[in-house]
């Protein structure tokens, strides 16, 4: 995505705060329509070394025009932040936000897909107890199956970074490496919905919240009318 098309988007999105209803919007009480600094290329080639690959196009060209994080779809977006421990993904100034990320993590191969089918088939073998001659032979077995499923639930997010909060324990994260890089997908496992693709890169999902977010407020000001 080029720098053009993010022409203007900062001013835009920080006006949002002064229209009448924006604290009626989805999300907005969350980031109240505030956006961190933007980035500038010393930050971003630091950012993208502790990745280990180049930042998404759309997201990096965000990162430089529009801002390091704050408003944005539901609960705003994360901020990349380094500290001793290298960059990570943090809330800053968001009032709910997702789980932390660090660059290492997410620069790692993204396989959430292939990582569910082998959970599936490691749940459907849970250990039974009757399958073993002791109790503490069972509850071994048991320890390491349940172990394996949690490694194996966590490692899914591994390649993504856990870019916002949507409320009710679901998250949207933004894909940094394999063949959906730079894609937006959504983790709906807390209601068993799986890691799964929304069909929109990075620029896309904002823009598309961007228009959104005027057609509710402009829906806001003719209602006040």
């Amino acid at each position: 995505m080029s720098t053009n098309t993010w022409a203007g988007v900062r001013d835009r999105v920080l006006g949002f705060a002064e229209r009448p209803g924006a604290d009626q919007v989805f999300g907005a009480r969350g980031h109240g329509f505030r956006l961190g600094p933007v980035m500038d290329e010393e930050q971003l080639r630091s950012l993208e070394a502790d990745l280990g690959v180049g930042l998404p196009a759309s997201y990096r060209t965000f990162l430089l025009h529009v801002g390091g994080g704050g408003a944005g779809p539901d609960y705003g977006l994360m901020t990349p932040t380094p500290g001793d421990g290298g960059w990570q993904w943090r809330g800053t100034g968001l009032g709910f936000s997702a789980a932390p990320t660090t660059a290492e993590f997410a620069g790692r191969p993204f396989v959430a897909e292939a990582l569910a089918s082998e959970l599936a088939a490691l749940e459907a073998r849970e250990p039974g107890e009757d399958a073993y001659a002791s109790e503490e032979e069972f509850r071994r077995a048991y320890a390491a199956w349940d172990a394996r499923c949690e490694e194996l639930y966590d490692a899914q997010e591994a390649g993504a970074v856990f870019l916002g909060e949507q409320g009710c324990g679901y998250s949207s994260l933004l894909v940094m490496t394999g063949p959906h890089r730079g894609a937006i997908w959504e983790d709906l496992r807390p209601m068993d919905g799986g890691i799964v693709p929304t069909g929109h890169n990075f620029g896309d999902w904002y823009r598309r919240w961007l228009e959104r977010t005027e057609r509710d407020l402009a829906g806001v000001g003719l209602t006040a009318t």
